[in-house]
């Protein structure tokens, strides 16, 4: 029964492929329409996204989903007004669920279930623990987390109920970006480069892999112009210093005199990968812009040199890219070191932390951070890390090593701790960790002390929130952890308005010969906000090729029209919008329609011959909504907004117009939240409904 397709393109390698297929499919008779979850699919999470093709003439949509095939005992039964909806609740582990919808038309008639299909879920893989103690300021969303040296990640709840997580792929969670980017690795054992870096979505798809031709480690991030860059392993040879480790090198034969070049030193470089060739188009190596004077004395790092037989120098474990000041932030985890670079030039701004030999540090050498772990640049300018402190006695002269959240100003080059949360001793984590400023202004601190824990604390204090992972050492180590919305950053819907099947077979949208506008309602179904970038074009030029971009906060929805000079067909000419998520272009929609030059009408719904007000589309809406309505003669029409209290707050038609179906979008964006009436009159009779604006 569809006319179109929905399609996402999993690389830009596939472009003319799927091009091809959305329009053979278009003017196939396929009866089906559900798209996701795939029949049959095994999936690792229970926050489940679900997804269909547009009915023609359908108002909404009815959902069930149960554990039985007959749907007999349904746990989900739901109306929804788009083509995607997201249960989170219902959904449990180790189950086999069976879904299917059916539309429902504007005279409350129920379509046809459109097929059924199965999904089963696996098993969770984390046992944590949470304690809440203020749950009215706890930052609302999931906190996701990998684990080192089980090879695993998982997203928890609020509650700690583990709603995602690796199965059986052995991924490492890094991190996520401001969009919704997830970045990790995972281990293919007995590979020379065994963690190769990689964006991967929650739903299991790899989007992005590094071309792990040298061991990267810790971080990889997408660079806004769309590259992809990490931090490898590169070595050099350089001296041994003096010092207490100086005999076992010399039992070695080594002259460890610290002149002589005798010695492996490992260190780091970053690379940025070109996104589609992924050929390396720039580098920053600290052999170049470090000076080997400089190294750690205090953290045993030379007596592991002495085990391994190469300096683990630099280890650099974490990067950023600040795109406002075109900047590189890295940490340096054996120079307990934070250092700002200059992009693409490679100059080094600053360096902060601890002075050694070469005096290159400029500021912060007060603060004393040590072995530090993550970086975030926050709004005001500031730097918030993690302080493993493995060196606070001989930094800070405390007592034992403490661990802690450091927020440090910079001004030029004068730094200064601002604000700090110090965990408690059983919490001290000699490695890895993070920290993380939250949107309500809290920070979510991670810690491998205490079998792995994150901490959500305020400004002032106050724990609101903890977990603890239950991880063991030597074989389980939380690596980083993050709070983030949801597991679905790009989920939208893109509906055909005026969509409809005649009694002849066709199926599309009516547009009349001449100037004609085709209208789609384009909503956010997910976490993120969504740049959405959209291009139209059809094969018999009626619109050329046209583009268009907006911004769609979360649950907004808006209503985008194309005008084309639309000449008369017998045989429908196919109309191509393709709506493209800037950030995620993997998830791109390619939608195929016919415009027909005659009027289409759907037996179900839809009729040109009667006085009807259709329920508006969306509703709730913010901060535009379609109303629909029919005509049955040429009269006077109006159509008036109305508040809960009787006034018109706007009147969309005062006017005598043609019968047959028509469309006008309100746009409420200078109205507060609340209730309100559509009225829809004529001289002889008059129908309301109600509207729901939420902001």
């Amino acid at each position: 029964m569809f006319h179109h397709l929905i399609s996402m393109y999993k690389n830009k390698q596939n472009y003319l492929f799927y091009s091809l297929l959305s329009i053979i499919l278009s003017f196939s008779n396929l009866l089906g329409g559900l798209i996701s979850p795939e029949n049959g699919i095994s999936i690792n999470y229970i926050h489940v996204l679900f997804e269909w093709e547009q009915e023609p003439g359908a108002v909404y949509y009815e959902v069930q989903i149960s554990e039985s095939s007959n749907f007999m005992s349904n746990v989900v039964e739901v109306d929804n007004q788009t083509l995607v909806y997201l249960e989170k609740d219902a959904l449990d582990w180790d189950k086999t669920y069976y879904w299917r919808i059916r539309p429902v038309y504007n005279n409350s008639m129920f379509g046809t279930w459109i097929d059924s299909y199965s999904f089963s879920t696996g098993s969770p893989l984390s046992e944590p623990t949470t304690i809440i103690s203020n749950s009215s300021n706890i930052q609302n969303g999931i906190t996701i987390f990998g684990a080192f040296f089980n090879y695993f990640s998982a997203a928890i709840d609020q509650t700690g109920k583990e709603i995602w997580n690796s199965g059986s792929e052995n991924i490492v969670y890094y991190s996520t970006s401001q969009y919704g980017n997830v970045f990790g690795c995972t281990l293919v054992s007995g590979a020379e480069n065994n963690l190769p870096g990689m964006e991967f979505a929650f739903d299991g798809e790899i989007i992005w892999e590094e071309p792990n031709d040298e061991f990267l480690h810790h971080d990889m991030i997408k660079l806004p112009n769309g590259n992809y860059l990490g931090i490898v392993e590169v070595g050099s040879l350089g001296p041994i210093p003096v010092g207490d480790w100086t005999p076992l090198f010399l039992g070695l034969g080594f002259q460890a005199d610290g002149v002589s070049i005798e010695f492996p030193w490992i260190g780091d470089k970053l690379v940025e990968w070109d996104k589609n060739t992924k050929d390396v188009v720039w580098e920053w190596n600290v052999f170049d812009y470090f000076s080997m004077m400089d190294y750690d004395q205090y953290g045993g790092t030379w007596n592991q040199a002495y085990q391994d037989l190469h300096y683990d120098w630099t280890h650099i474990n974490a990067v950023i890219f600040d795109e406002e000041e075109s900047a590189l932030f890295i940490s340096s985890r054996h120079l307990s070191r934070i250092t700002k670079i200059d992009y693409p030039s490679g100059n080094v701004i600053w360096n902060l932390g601890h002075q050694m030999a070469s005096n290159d540090v400029e500021m912060g050498t007060d603060i004393g951070f040590s072995f530090q772990h993550s970086l975030q640049k926050l709004d005001n300018g500031n730097i918030l890390t993690f302080d493993n402190g493995n060196l606070a006695p001989e930094f800070r002269g405390t007592d034992n090593p403490i661990s802690r959240a450091i927020e440090i100003s910079i001004d030029g080059n004068i730094s200064e701790l601002v604000w700090s949360y110090e965990l408690q001793q059983e919490l001290f984590g000699f490695a890895s960790g993070n920290t993380q400023k939250l949107w309500n202004g809290n920070v979510l601190i991670t810690t491998v002390g205490g079998g792995g824990r994150s901490l959500e604390v305020t400004p002032s204090g106050e724990i609101v929130w903890e977990v603890n992972y239950n991880l063991s050492l030597p074989n389980g180590a939380v690596y980083r952890a993050n709070r983030v919305p949801g597991l679905y950053p790009a989920a939208f819907s893109v509906l055909i308005n005026n969509f409809m099947e005649s009694s002849n077979g066709g199926e599309g949208v009516y547009l009349p010969e001449g100037t004609s506008e085709i209208y789609f309602t384009l909503q956010n179904e997910g976490s993120y906000d969504l740049v959405l970038s959209i291009q139209l074009d059809d094969q018999a030029g009626w619109f050329d090729i046209q583009t268009d971009q907006i911004i769609l906060s979360q649950n907004e929805s808006e209503i985008i029209s194309f005008v084309g000079n639309v000449s008369v067909t017998d045989i429908g000419n196919p109309i191509t919008i393709r709506v493209t998520p800037t950030n995620h272009p993997e998830k791109q929609k390619v939608i195929v329609v016919n415009g027909y030059t005659s009027p289409l009408s759907n037996e179900n719904g839809l009729t040109l011959n009667r006085f009807e007000l259709m329920p508006a589309f969306p509703n709730p809406f913010n901060p535009s909504t379609s109303i629909q309505f029919n005509v049955k003669n040429l009269e006077f029409i109006s159509l008036q907004i109305i508040d809960v209290s009787g006034r018109v707050v706007e009147t969309l038609l005062d006017d005598i117009i043609e019968p047959g179906n028509h469309e006008l979008t309100w746009n409420a964006r200078n109205q507060p939240s609340g209730l309100y009436f559509v009225k829809l009159m004529s001289r002889e009779t008059s129908q309301t409904q109600k509207l729901i604006l939420l902001k």
